[in-house]
């Protein structure tokens, strides 16, 4: 499997079905990669969806994949390509953990979002976090955020620290911290680790590399072994 898809489609349904999103409705998936989970939403749920990814080879492996499929390039940082208003929902599967501004990036969704639109998150985080580590990351991220920008810093620090991931995984309660802060309601949070687990075994048994998750995500954080989950967040725009 060349993307981290833990649980098939089975928490891209289940996402669907904790956000009450129905046939018919517009949907934006950010990080589409081969357009898999649109081409999803379109047969499976008859819904008007679309995605963006930044790679361009994927791109054209989704138009090659699904004939017709609306995917194009686009960064989820910056979706200045669609105007406030227009989604009933966005998904941001496994992604998240990989934009380098992820707060921004969540402005943004929620900007396009319609109000009482759905955003539904699923990706890595730490279900055991040392809270020193964790004090330690807010610190942090609250001392370089009053640092002044100078010119050239977005090209040379392109990744931004934030105090609700750290090294590839989040932290729920700042996560939803952030989102909240940002003017979300949380309507559902639910732990999908044994997805992550069936996948790894998975690709273990079929004599698979699990090189691209170890980039993301670095099992060692001080001297205590980081304990990965999966979740799946669904929050709203209000209405």
């Amino acid at each position: 499997m060349s993307v981290l898809r833990p649980g098939e489609f089975d928490i891209t349904d289940k996402g669907i079905q904790l956000a009450e999103l129905k046939a018919g409705q517009k949907i934006l998936d950010i990080g589409c990669g081969e357009g898999d989970t649109v081409n999803h939403l379109i047969k499976e749920y008859r819904m008007e969806a679309e995605g963006i990814d930044m790679n361009l080879a994927r791109i054209s492996d989704a138009k090659e994949k699904y004939p017709g499929i609306e995917v194009n390039f686009g960064d989820g940082e910056f979706l200045d390509n669609y105007l406030s208003y227009t989604f009933d929902g966005v998904f941001m599967e496994c992604v998240l953990s990989l934009i380098n501004i992820p707060d921004e990036s969540l402005h943004e969704v929620y900007c396009v979002l319609k109000k009482g639109g759905k955003l539904v998150i699923s990706d890595l985080y730490e279900k055991d976090p040392d809270p020193t580590q964790v004090k330690a990351v807010k610190i942090e991220a609250d001392r370089q955020a009053k640092i002044p920008h100078q010119e050239g810093d977005c090209e040379e620090n392109p990744t931004r620290f934030v105090d609700f991931r750290f090294e590839g995984a989040f932290y729920k309660e700042p996560l939803i911290e952030q989102l909240k802060e940002i003017g979300f309601e949380i309507a559902a949070f639910e732990d999908r680790s044994k997805d992550l687990d069936d996948y790894v075994a998975d690709i273990m048994m079929n004599g698979g590399c699990l090189d691209g998750l170890m980039t993301n995500v670095k099992t060692q954080a001080g001297s205590k072994k980081r304990k990965i989950g999966y979740f799946l967040l669904v929050a709203k725009k209000p209405e």
